[in-house]
């Protein structure tokens, strides 16, 4: 591609307008736009942000959404000039093909970027590889543009992809070393897998077994080379690292990267879990540590292991590493959401920072917080919300605060009385309407059609293509044609739902009954978490027993006017079969605390750690101001909490409230074994409904409950999750 002028460059951008539907005015206010950008002279912060979904015959759903994902999260929480920020998708002028991406970047971060500038390129859409003979492997990374071309030529196919030696030069042109690249792409797989898409396209299952740069792909790489005064000899030595900045990549080189279906909406489950990471974060936040944070949730839900390289050394987990993520502070104070649109006293929010798995439901309440210090200047109530945005009312405060770029916090949490277990039916079950209709009479399960929206597990049979990719996390494979729970991705089994083979779909269900009621209450549990909306200051720590210093995890609260640092491990640790672990919770409040301590398995059996001693009443769950707990603790519990093999990941989750929980107590009774020792909850609904109970008493006054969700105040509730990885 020849090189193109500013001018020549809005002209390109224009060609898609009769498409988009867009105006002479509206072309000129974006030259407009550029102009002014190109003119200032100051150091700034740039980012261009790809997402591709119109492929034509292989779409993708999530990658627009990571854009927007993205901007909101550069523009609230990193300080971004909207000006400054140039989204390429399927919804705008300038689409993401590969003209489109390569002419974006010249333009936009290339000619503009200089010395101290902060830069960002985004990229979401498929990957694949073509032959480089230059590589360990003979195979070289892409990005595949929309407007792919492929040619056959001989044995093989010519692409028109750009490779990731491409953006090695372009990364080189650009004249700042604070440059970071987020790739949501991946080379594994291609087509459908589960409720998910994989992001990548592939040919006989094999990412370029045989495909081919293009030759204009070639002659644009000779084009920089020049440009950049590099020979050939010399690219090849400096392509044994990355070209500077920091490049993160969504998963390895044998995963993949999934287009995953969340409640309402399509993203890239590292994106969204990225973006939504960050907004939660302030102050310093660390690349790698971060990183490490992000893999455990992507790890767990998507089998994906994000990586990072830098130009400086860095290391996933090492916490010593002082990079900033972009390069820059987070923002101050914590948020989870921002007002994007005002009219009269109703306000429409963009909500990256909240965890998909809150089903946020009516009677959530919002703070509109000051950018300085983090006091509540106004609150607002949730409406409606759909997908990452939502409604909310004006109810007290200064109603000027209403307004435009406004942070908010979560400040009372509805959870909906009719939350339900959503169980998407795997093809390979045959008549999917008699299979919803046998799990139609389970109280709070719901069958989604694959693809139309958020699954929690995957109900199938296990076939021969299941079995590679089972074996990875099972010691034992379920038999070929037995049924049983899948994850989301279809990556991972379910541990121990799975039945004798031949056994029919109805049969399984009624034998799953009791683990899909345990599935419920983890997920009714989880539903809770709030490490960054928590007004109350706890922090817990998992380490083997009388070693608190050797961490396997720790966690903590975050509130207005006082930070709790979290640490990250290294997500490649891993805590080995046999040990002992003790979980220690330290109440920093000023006032005693009432404490749960429950271990969430994958296969979802909820074993109570603490506390186990009811005879006590409500003391026997009081945690004293400035006291440290720990469980278990000799002397005083009968029992160990040894971790199981010989690999899997399981969850300790720690509830920590200001007000006693009776009904908890009495729902948790329930599963108190003989002699101390913990057993699995056989009544979870009678514990769950116990303990929203009085999470729902402890609900601030003021706050009118219409009856479909249960109110929970995040002033006088901590709920804590800690991710362990077990492994040798």
């Amino acid at each position: 591609m020849t090189q193109i002028k500013r001018r020549q460059f809005l002209q390109f951008g224009g060609s898609a307008i009769a498409a988009m539907g867009m105006s002479q005015f509206d072309l000129l206010n974006m030259g407009d736009r550029y102009g002014k950008v190109l003119a200032q002279n100051t150091p700034r912060k740039l980012a261009l942000l790809i997402g591709a979904n119109a492929y034509p015959n292989a779409p993708l759903y999530g990658c627009v959404t990571d854009t927007e994902l993205q901007y909101q999260l550069l523009v609230h929480r990193f300080g971004f000039n909207p000006k400054d920020i140039l989204i390429v998708n399927d919804n705008t002028a300038i689409k993401p093909t590969r003209e489109g991406i390569l002419q974006s970047f010249e333009e936009h971060l290339i000619k503009q970027a200089k010395p101290g500038d902060v830069v960002v390129f985004h990229y979401s859409g498929h990957g694949s590889r073509v032959k480089d003979l230059d590589t360990a492997d003979g195979l070289n990374s892409t990005f595949v543009p929309i407007d792919r071309t492929v040619k056959q030529v001989g044995d093989n196919f010519e692409v028109s992809d750009i490779m990731g030696r491409t953006l090695f030069l372009l990364m080189s042109a650009i004249k700042t070393d604070n440059f970071t690249a987020v790739l949501d792409s991946c080379h594994s797989g291609g087509g459908k897998r589960g409720n998910s898409r994989i992001r990548a396209i592939t040919r006989n299952n094999i990412t370029g077994s045989n495909d081919i740069p293009s030759q204009m792909e070639l002659e644009y790489q000779k084009q920089w080379l020049g440009k950049l005064r590099l020979s050939s000899e010399e690219f090849k030595r400096r392509r044994l690292a990355i070209a500077k900045g920091t490049v993160i990549a969504s998963a390895n080189r044998s995963q993949f990267a999934i287009d995953a279906s969340f409640s309402g909406f399509s993203a890239g489950a590292f994106t969204y879990y990225m973006t939504k990471y960050l907004w939660q974060q302030t102050g310093d936040t660390y690349l790698t540590s971060a990183i490490a944070d992000i893999a455990l949730r992507t790890t767990r839900d998507h089998d994906q292991d994000p990586e990072v390289e830098c130009k400086a050394t860095c290391k996933a987990g090492d916490t010593d590493n002082k990079a900033l993520f972009y390069d820059l502070p987070s923002a101050v104070p914590s948020a989870e959401a921002a007002i994007i649109k005002v009219e009269g006293q109703q306000a429409t929010f963009w909500m990256g920072g909240i965890d998909a798995n809150n089903a946020l439901g009516k009677d959530s309440v919002f703070a509109i917080v000051d950018k300085k210090d983090g006091k509540s200047l106004a609150t607002l109530r949730l409406d409606q919300r759909s997908g990452l945005t939502a409604t909310g009312t004006f109810i007290d405060g200064d109603a000027s605060a209403i307004k435009e770029g406004a942070l908010l916090r979560e400040e009372v949490r509805g959870i909906p009385n009719d939350l339900s277990l959503n169980i998407g039916i795997d093809p390979s079950l045959g008549n999917v309407a008699n299979i919803q209709k046998a799990l139609q009479g389970i109280n709070r399960i719901k069958t989604v059609e694959l693809g139309t929206g958020e699954v929690d597990f995957i109900l199938g049979k296990v076939e021969e293509s299941d079995r590679p990719r089972l074996q990875r996390s099972l010691t034992n494979v379920p038999a070929l044609a037995s049924i049983g729970l899948f994850s989301t991705s279809k990556e991972r089994a379910i541990d121990d739902s799975f039945g004798i083979a031949g056994e029919s779909p109805e049969v399984a269900i009624g034998r799953l009954k009791s683990k899909f009621k345990l599935l419920l209450a983890s997920k009714v549990l989880q539903s809770l978490l709030n490490p960054q909306s928590s007004k109350l200051n706890v922090q817990v720590n998992i380490h083997p027993v009388g070693r608190a210093g050797e961490t396997f995890g720790r966690a903590g609260t975050s509130r207005s006017g006082n930070t709790v640092a979290t640490k990250a491990i290294d997500f490649s640790q891993k805590v080995k079969p046999g040990t002992n672990l003790q979980v220690s919770i330290k109440n920093s409040e000023k006032q005693d605390l009432y404490v749960g301590v429950l271990a969430i398995g994958s296969s979802g059996d909820l074993t109570l750690l603490y506390p186990l001693d009811f005879s006590a009443a409500e003391d026997a769950a009081l945690l004293k101001s400035g006291d440290t707990l720990q469980v278990p603790k000799a002397g005083r519990d009968k029992f160990n909490f040894k971790v199981q093999g010989p690999s899997g990941i399981f969850d300790v989750l720690v509830l920590a409230s200001a007000k006693p929980l009776r009904d908890a107590l009495k729902g948790l009774k329930s599963i108190q074994g003989t002699r101390g020792v913990p057993k699995d909850i056989r009544s979870p609904e009678e514990t769950i409904n116990g303990l929203l109970g009085d999470l729902t008493k402890a609900t601030r006054a003021g706050i009118l409950v219409e009856g479909d969700s249960s109110t929970v105040d995040m002033n006088v509730l901590a709920a804590l999750s800690v991710t362990i990885r077990v492994g040798e």
